[in-house]
């Protein structure tokens, strides 16, 4: 399962971190059921330093001290991705991602038509419909909503066909498959086989969408993260690694703009 999000059981205490700049910012120490402690800058540049149950606040407090670099970059680079999705809008001559590349709306106006086309070319994605070009918010809205239903059916053949392929090569069967609308996951398995996707990784490069299949279809044989699990994934793609860093990347900005 590839997912952003992992349970707690506690919440500790809160404190400042001072950067360099001059700057800072608060953080949370999260006490869990877990053997280190980590850090985690959310895509909204909240700041998280999760801690062993056993281990006391000053554990917390200084490990995040000693990876302030880190941690400002981190959240620098969230702020950035926000005021990008922020400033986007719906609209005609606004840029979309479609395998790791971006197309540009162009909304052609219809009002004899009832219903909606969408066309994707190698620059464009076209829209045709009964919508205006000078779009208020309203129009706005009923757009990103058109082309969001466009992308989760887009997803359908496209995943369905990547997991038959690598499932061939891998000789691993599975059971249903189902595209959804996950808020912080790419993917999962279920222990009767089942797979499930994020509909967003028609939106990613086609390796890291190779990437994520390949991950899923290694839970059939290993229903953990264990180093047999992580030796069937780099048999398949030995670069599994710098394809993991890659999606990470691609997380924030996607998942507050689509």
């Amino acid at each position: 399962m590839i997912t952003g999000k992992k349970r707690e059981s506690m919440i500790g205490m809160s404190g400042i971190l001072s950067f360099e700049d001059g700057t800072e910012c608060t953080y949370e120490i999260i006490r869990s059921n877990r053997r280190t402690g980590a850090l985690q800058v959310s895509k909204e540049g909240n700041v998280i330093v999760r801690i062993p149950i056993s281990q006391s606040e000053v554990y917390g407090h200084k490990l995040i001290k000693n990876h302030s670099s880190w941690v400002y970059e981190k959240q620098k680079k969230a702020k950035e991705s926000m005021i990008r999705a922020n400033s986007f809008q719906w609209k005609d001559s606004s840029e979309v991602l479609l395998f790791g590349k971006n197309r540009t709306l162009h909304v052609n106006s219809e009002f004899n038509q009832l219903s909606f086309q969408v066309q994707e070319t190698e620059k464009q994605l076209i829209i045709t419909g009964p919508i205006g070009l000078d779009l208020h918010e309203v129009e706005s809205s009923a757009l990103k909503k058109l082309l969001i239903q466009w992308y989760q059916k887009r997803a359908v053949d496209y995943l369905y066909d990547k997991t038959k392929h690598w499932a061939r090569i891998m000789k691993i069967d599975y059971g249903k498959i189902t595209i959804r609308d996950q808020a912080t996951r790419w993917g999962s398995c279920s222990g009767s086989g089942n797979l499930s996707f994020n509909w967003r990784l028609v939106l990613l490069p086609e390796e890291l969408a190779d990437y994520v299949v390949i991950h899923e279809l290694a839970h059939r044989t290993h229903m953990n993260h264990s180093i047999d699990f992580w030796k069937t994934v780099e048999k398949i793609i030995p670069d599994y690694r710098s394809r993991r860093r890659t999606l990470r990347s691609y997380e924030s900005e996607i998942y507050q703009k689509y």
